[in-house]
Order: structure tokens, then C-alpha cells, then sequence
């Protein structure tokens, strides 16, 4: 996988997160549709507990994959979410204050260092169908293993 998360990063460096072209956000989202692992299912999955690559519980259960412009991502609720092991990246704690109300998410990692991207998104973006108040990550940055 780690062809796609290179490919995204190329995305991301040329585009900054803006939305690609029709015709290139289509190519683009039928390739990460492709290559989402096959233990995860694109409907979610109320049942199915995920875990950083460190084995710190992230989510029990998910409502759904959102794909979008820059990847494939993992969507759950504030009920599924492992809330106590979650912290704020560090140098991503001014997304809090309210002078920062316009931010697109808060940016959450896990407990154990794994340094994986967890979104807790606050506003919409034009480049994917993320939901206020969901969390998301990436689906290369959990597995099934605790």
C-alpha cells in the first residue's frame, strides 16, 4: 500500500487539497476504491474493532469508507470512537482556540506514538464528503490486530 500513500502525497504536494479536475477526482477515487484492504468494507461495519499499527484500539466499528480527492478513509462516530486514546498532535493544539473556528479538523493521533492521523472534522471541504463531527483515518493506518 505503500504505492498509494505515495501517490496521495504526490497529490497533495501539487494540488495543496484543493479539488482535482472532474476527470482526474474520478480516475483517482475508482484507484483508491480499488485498493482499500480487503478486511475493511466500503457499507462500514458496526462490529469490527480497529486498531493502530501499534495495537492501540482506535474504533469499535465504523460507519463507512468515504473516498475522496486525497484517499480512502474510515468514518466513525463519536459512540464507536476510543476516545481515551486519542491525544492532540503535538503542535496541532491551536486548532482549538476559537480564533481557529474556520479549521476543516482537529488533528488527533493515538496514545502509542503510532503517529497515525486521526481527523475529528469540524467543517466541510469540497474535496471529499466528510461530516462535521465524525472522526476519520486513513484505511492504511489501521488493522484488525490489538
Amino acid at each position: 500500500m505503500n504505492e498509494v500513500i505515495e501517490f496521495i502525497n504526490k497529490l497533495v504536494d501539487e494540488y495543496k487539497y484543493k479539488p482535482l479536475t472532474d476527470g482526474l477526482s474520478e480516475s483517482c477515487r475508482e484507484y483508491y476504491k480499488q485498493n482499500i484492504p480487503n478486511y475493511l468494507s466500503i457499507e462500514g461495519n458496526s462490529n469490527q474493532k480497529l486498531y493502530s499499527d501499534k495495537g492501540t484500539l482506535i474504533c469499535d466499528g465504523y460507519d463507512r469508507i468515504v473516498i475522496g480527492d486525497y484517499g480512502a478513509y474510515i468514518e466513525f462516530n463519536d459512540n464507536q470512537a476510543i476516545k481515551n486514546n486519542f491525544v492532540v498532535k503535538e503542535g496541532q493544539e491551536y486548532r482549538f482556540q476559537p480564533r481557529y473556528s474556520n479549521v476543516k479538523y482537529y488533528w488527533l493521533t493515538t496514545i502509542d506514538n503510532s503517529d497515525c492521523k486521526i481527523y475529528l472534522q469540524r467543517n466541510t471541504v469540497r474535496y471529499a464528503d466528510y461530516i462535521p463531527g465524525k472522526f476519520y483515518i486513513s484505511v492504511y493506518e489501521v488493522s484488525l490486530n490489538g
